[in-house]
């Protein structure tokens, strides 16, 4: 059997969807071939229990190919069986995806996919609602809104009463690139459908502007693509218009890659260490931060939604006491995935394989991070244009900057 060739990535990820894996048993042998016909072997004590508790399941694999009352398909029922396996683990961030599935995750990933290019959310009512409408998409040609209720596709209706048929309704708004889409869709009152031409779809992950008062702003929806890279662009964009301080928000960010959160944090903190991460061995790796920095006030703005690598960069600003976290406590995951990808079939297997504390060695995993500063979100949603007369945690965090600005500018207290 050909050995798959294992790539490794490290994610830092609250998952929306779960399923289900596990790592590959490694079996120790030991011994010698037969001496006739080879296939008779020596084998250890530990294997050959193994081999007796696997049986069963090749027991019914059997009794289903051939007793079954309707033919199967045998690849289905192992998928199903490693499926089975991980959700044993009772992981919720362990999960197998086939082939297809990578594919789109990585794509997702690095935002680029073949859809429509617009930002949905389920709505209260249950409804697909655009949120955003991303430049130059097939989207804002065809004349979508944000605001716009999509309620069917190619004229079947879809839900987002729950996270199946939320999924289920991604799926059948995107497709490939040059077919074309029938969206059913509610505005101010109205049903209306609008007909949608699939292309190659390019999103950013980070963006920013200045905001009144000299206030640099930027958003990271995901710690994924162009995010870090972005984030460079956003710091270097501030300085030529001299920003007098900064706010990163990660409000309703479920996290991402761990490389990306650390490129990001060591733009803004000091020498130390950003996070280090811990596997059950005691093994530890640490994440560092050099002595260059962007030395402007910052804040960091979060929401109960701000997840894993949120969390992280949310954390070390604390633990470095270089600035100031605003909003409300975040969803405390603390541990860290392992991406195994393989080459034979291009398969993939996410496991959790170790926690993350941070410089103060402190693990917030179910626990969340604290605000500095606490408050609560008043009125639904999060406006999607940076907006402080209708975010009141936005316009608490300008605040907050303006607080450490004053702080830094402040005279010196001479003494009595």
């Amino acid at each position: 059997m050909k050995k798959n060739t294992v790539r490794i990535f490290t994610l830092v990820w609250a998952a929306v969807m779960i399923a289900a894996l596990s790592s590959t048993a490694t079996l120790l042998i030991s011994g010698r071939a037969g001496s006739r016909t080879g296939d008779t072997r020596w084998v250890t004590q530990d294997e050959y229990d193994r081999i007796q508790r696997y049986s069963r399941l090749d027991e019914v694999r059997k009794t289903l190919m051939s007793d079954f009352y309707q033919e199967l398909d045998e690849s289905q029922l192992v998928l199903g069986a490693i499926r089975g396996m991980t959700a044993a683990a009772g992981d919720p961030y362990t999960f197998y995806y086939t082939p297809e599935e990578l594919t789109r995750a990585n794509e997702d990933s690095a935002g680029l996919y073949h859809g429509i290019g617009v930002l949905i959310q389920r709505s209260e009512e249950g409804y697909i609602q655009v949120l955003r409408v991303y430049t130059g998409t097939p989207a804002e040609q065809a004349g979508i809104r944000a605001g716009d209720m999509i309620v069917a596709v190619d004229g079947e209706a879809i839900s987002g009463e729950n996270g199946h048929t939320y999924n289920d309704a991604i799926n059948m708004i995107r497709g490939k690139e040059g077919t074309h889409v029938t969206l059913t869709i509610i505005r101010d009152g109205d049903t209306i459908q609008i007909d949608v031409l699939r292309a190659d779809v390019n999103i950013s992950y980070a963006e920013f502007c200045m905001l009144d008062g000299g206030m640099g702003y930027v958003s990271i929806s995901q710690f994924t693509g162009d995010a870090a890279d972005r984030f460079a662009q956003a710091l270097e964009f501030f300085r030529q218009q001299n920003a007098a301080g900064m706010i990163i928000d990660v409000r309703n960010n479920p996290g991402g890659l761990l490389d990306q959160v650390t490129r990001i944090a060591d733009s803004i903190l000091p020498s130390g260490v950003i996070v280090y991460v811990k596997e059950r061995d005691g093994t530890r790796m640490d994440y560092y931060s050099d002595d260059a920095m962007y030395d402007i006030p910052v804040v960091v703005l979060v929401n109960e939604m701000s997840a894993s690598a949120s969390e992280i960069l949310a954390a070390s600003v604390q633990a470095f006491d270089r600035g100031t976290v605003v909003g409300m406590t975040t969803y405390g995951k603390g541990i860290v995935q392992t991406l195994l990808t393989y080459d034979e079939d291009g398969a993939g297997l996410q496991l959790t394989t170790s926690s993350y504390y941070d410089a103060d060695d402190r693990s917030i995993h179910g626990v969340g991070v604290k605000p500095d500063v606490e408050v609560a979100l008043e009125g639904n949603r999060i406006p999607l244009d940076p907006d402080p007369t209708s975010d009141n945690q936005l316009s608490t965090a300008i605040q907050a900057v303006k607080k450490l600005i004053d702080a830094r500018n402040a005279p010196p207290a001479e003494a009595g």
